[in-house]
């Protein structure tokens, strides 16, 4: 009968665990949704667009290189296609025009200056996916020419779904292992240090690698993101370590940016947005270049 009690005390364990499991998950699954409908003390921007051509001019650039608008919402920014990430997530890049299913109407100039700065929606929620960390370092002028260009964009009807955090990614966002509310990635503080005008130094690639970091990790050392699903392709290491670019030349890093094939001649995953950085400047190209020759040589996975 020893064995039966010993299975029955396994059985009862694994059960409590189980339990504990859900409580702790289900407790977790209810503050994410308490954090996501707290309304942000972060109030609207004194912005307003402009007309001047030159601010259009540099805010449609920043939108279709360095900004990647494009990327996540489409060459035309009527939304992009659903991604699904795995057990995480479902994220769906809203429609920023001013048409039928678009987001550009609901927001004043003040209001869409707050969400790329700070990943504040127009009804003063977080909004999810938003890589506020990429974007919080734009110049004041910066951030005006992409207000003022996204103002003169074609409407274009379409309706996108929301995006959707499934149970496990609202775990997973509570206890840090990855961040999905956009308005807690960044400091009120913003935007800190100034960055200089642009320029093919690697003091300025520093913060034009802000936009890498999401995918290539903090220490740009590349690896599988935090629970991703197979599905995703694993970011490469960006240092100037033997498994990362330490053996590459400019020109090739160059030539990757623009056509998204590497120097042995495989084509890059499209998860990858060459669409945004073939449309980046020689000065950005080379200012990010000039910025990951300085970092620490990380081996591939150190992210």
């Amino acid at each position: 009968m020893t064995w039966k009690r010993t299975l029955k005390r396994i059985a009862v364990g694994f059960a409590a665990l189980v339990a504990l499991a859900l409580i702790v998950g289900g407790v977790q699954i209810f503050r994410f949704g308490r954090a996501a409908d707290a309304i942000s003390d972060i109030q609207p921007l004194s912005v307003v667009a402009s007309t001047d051509s030159a601010v259009l001019e540099r805010g449609r650039h920043i939108v279709s290189s360095i900004g990647g608008c494009t990327g996540c919402h489409g060459p035309a920014l009527a939304g992009g296609k659903p991604e699904e990430i795995g057990p995480i997530a479902v994220m769906s890049p809203p429609n920023l025009t001013r048409g039928r299913g678009g987001v550009g109407g609901n927001y004043t100039d003040g209001e869409l200056a707050r969400a790329i700065r700070h990943g504040v929606g127009s009804d003063g929620r977080s909004l999810i996916f938003m890589p506020t960390p990429e974007m919080n370092w734009w110049p004041d002028d910066d951030l005006v020419a992409v207000v003022s260009y996204l103002r003169t964009v074609p409407p274009v009807d379409a309706t996108t779904r929301p995006t959707v955090v499934l149970p496990l990614g609202k775990v997973l966002h509570q206890f840090g292992v990855m961040k999905l509310l956009s308005a807690q990635m960044g400091s009120d503080d913003v935007p800190g240090e100034p960055a200089p005008s642009p320029e093919p130094t690697a003091r300025y690639g520093a913060f034009l690698a802000r936009g890498c970091a999401g995918c290539h990790g903090e220490t740009l050392g590349g690896g599988k993101l935090p629970a991703a699903p197979a599905s995703l392709p694993v970011p490469a290491n960006l240092t100037p370590h033997a498994t990362g670019l330490g053996s590459w030349t400019q020109e090739q890093f160059v030539t990757v940016l623009k056509t998204g094939v590497r120097p042995d001649g495989r084509k890059l995953d499209p998860f990858m947005p060459v669409a945004s950085t073939r449309n980046m400047s020689a000065v950005e190209m080379d200012a990010l270049w000039e910025y990951l020759r300085t970092v620490e040589p990380r081996e591939f996975g150190s992210r």
